[in-house]
């Protein structure tokens, strides 16, 4: 059926006469699928309406991370779990009859070159000054963006994406700056459960489930220390803290001049850079003895918050483990919980942590027979679920990942398959137009109260961009495998999970 209206098409400036229309040189308004002719889909030109060729070529979505360097696991194991939906779905004969194609760039964890990998996946060929005017793009743009990797890259990146119109979903990082704080980024869509609520769980599980408590007085924060990432990331999870422990336990006190430290404590790495975590190391060892000065005589529970990545988080616990252990009395003091955000690369951390030497002695035991393993007690909040666990949705996971390559599961790579699951279904509600707006509108109003098969409902609407608020806790066992023994939602709070 031919639309009413016709728009005419300008080539090199001359407008194309429509007293004869034909589909090959001119556009015809539309209001829905039904108003264009075989081979034409309604799209959108020049913000109106309008039949558009059908292309065939495959659908592009783009992702920026590491692929290489310290942190490349997390961005190999994000990339995996999304290429194994894509694969999934192209299996099934693709979308609208199209492949859907990942085109993954490496960043190194570097905001600069995350934002010119972007800008390459935008084919932005020109910018624009004027930050509420999109910039000039050719036609090789990717349609949007998927799983980019962590906060300092997404504060460069993510305003690309909304400055010009597309839409920039799940990406890897839990901070509340412009993801979350509901002001700055229109075209963003979250998956996950944000650093906030996975803080939150942590000083609830510190305060209401692990026995002994931690937090068990107003004035318990001295008994946490915060080991972060020194940029957005690490501020993002510290900020998550403080705000946590004056939600549900007291008002932490702020510095002043009498007092420059009575806020919890804190101490810092650099990204990238192992070596800085040895001076924070002994920050942390002073941090232990001064508590160990001013506690009441007998054991000192000790909550450790960590907003970190793996290789740096394995070298800190190492380190505070073997203070902890060189000798009996300073050992049987104090009782230390190491709790990690999701974005540490959980699997990733227990593989560090079990590189021999995997173990050190007990100074607590008296024969020196007994050994203590580096992993054993460590905690990661998840937002996901385990991914061995027998729900609906991580037995597709770990089916589609099997068939992709066969090498193994992982939260990340799980991370990543959901997220792709649920960007791809909002896309084919949004129809085979593939317009940037007709996804937004999808994602606004078609995408409530979604069963992935999860043990939890995820929604988005055109006030809420999250689409999970849930917390799963997991914590490592002698051997490096996992148990979960929490599940965290703000309604529900801190209720046992299943090992």
């Amino acid at each position: 059926m031919l639309a009413r209206f016709v728009f005419p098409l300008l080539f090199a400036g001359v407008a194309v006469a429509c007293g004869e229309p034909s589909l090959d040189d001119t556009r015809f308004s539309c209001e829905s699928q039904a108003d264009c002719d075989s081979g034409y889909v309604c799209g959108r030109v020049s913000g109106q309406r309008a039949c558009v060729p059908a292309q065939q070529s495959p659908i592009r979505i783009g992702m920026s991370g590491p692929l290489q360097g310290p942190s490349q696991d997390l961005g190999g194991e994000m990339r995996r779990g999304i290429e194994a939906r894509f694969a999934e779905v192209n299996r099934a004969g693709g979308l609208f009859g199209r492949r859907v194609e990942l085109d993954c760039r490496n960043d190194d964890y570097d905001p600069e070159i995350a934002a010119a990998n972007v800008e390459t996946l935008l084919d932005i060929k020109q910018k624009v000054a004027d930050p509420d005017q999109a910039d000039v793009r050719g036609d090789n743009g990717v349609l949007a963006l998927l799983g980019n990797i962590g906060t300092p890259t997404m504060l460069r990146t993510a305003p690309i994406a909304d400055k010009n119109q597309v839409v920039f979903f799940a990406p890897f990082t839990g901070a509340q700056r412009y993801l979350r704080d509901g002001t700055n980024s229109p075209y963003v869509y979250n998956y996950r459960a944000g650093y906030f609520e996975e803080t939150e769980a942590m000083v609830d599980y510190l305060a209401n489930y692990r026995a002994p408590r931690v937090l068990d007085t107003p004035d318990s924060y001295r008994r946490l220390l915060a080991f972060t990432q020194n940029d957005s990331y690490g501020d993002s999870g510290y900020e998550g803290f403080v705000r946590a422990y004056n939600q549900l336990i007291g008002s932490v006190p702020q510095p002043d001049s009498a007092q420059p430290n009575p806020s919890i404590r804190r101490v810092r790495y650099e990204r990238e850079n192992l070596a800085s975590v040895d001076p924070a190391v002994e920050e942390a060892k002073v941090f232990l003895d001064n508590l160990s000065r001013t506690e009441a005589p007998g054991k000192i529970p000790v909550g450790i918050l960590m907003v970190d990545t793996y290789d740096p988080g394995n070298r800190f616990i190492r380190a505070v483990k073997d203070f902890l252990h060189e000798n009996a009395e300073r050992a049987a003091r104090f009782d230390v919980v190491f709790l990690h955000v999701s974005f540490v690369g959980s699997d990733s951390l227990s593989q560090a942590l079990m590189r021999p030497p995997a173990t050190r002695a007990d100074a607590t035991d008296p024969t020196g027979q007994k050994q203590l393993s580096y992993a054993a007690g460590v905690i990661v909040t998840q937002v996901v679920p385990y991914y061995k666990a027998e729900s609906p949705g991580v037995v597709d996971y770990r089916n589609a990942i099997k068939q992709y390559d066969n090498a193994g599961s992982s939260f990340t790579s799980l991370e990543g398959y959901v997220a792709a699951r649920l960007f791809l279904d909002a896309l084919a509600q949004a129809g085979p137009a593939l317009d940037p707006e007709d996804l937004r509108s999808s994602l606004d109003t078609q995408m409530q109260n979604r069963d992935l098969g999860l043990g939890t409902l995820l929604s988005f609407s055109a006030t809420n961009h999250q689409a999970s608020h849930t917390v799963w806790g997991s914590m490592l066992t002698e051997d490096g495998s996992f148990t979960m023994p929490f599940v965290w939602t703000p309604e529900t709070r801190i209720v046992p999970g299943i090992n």
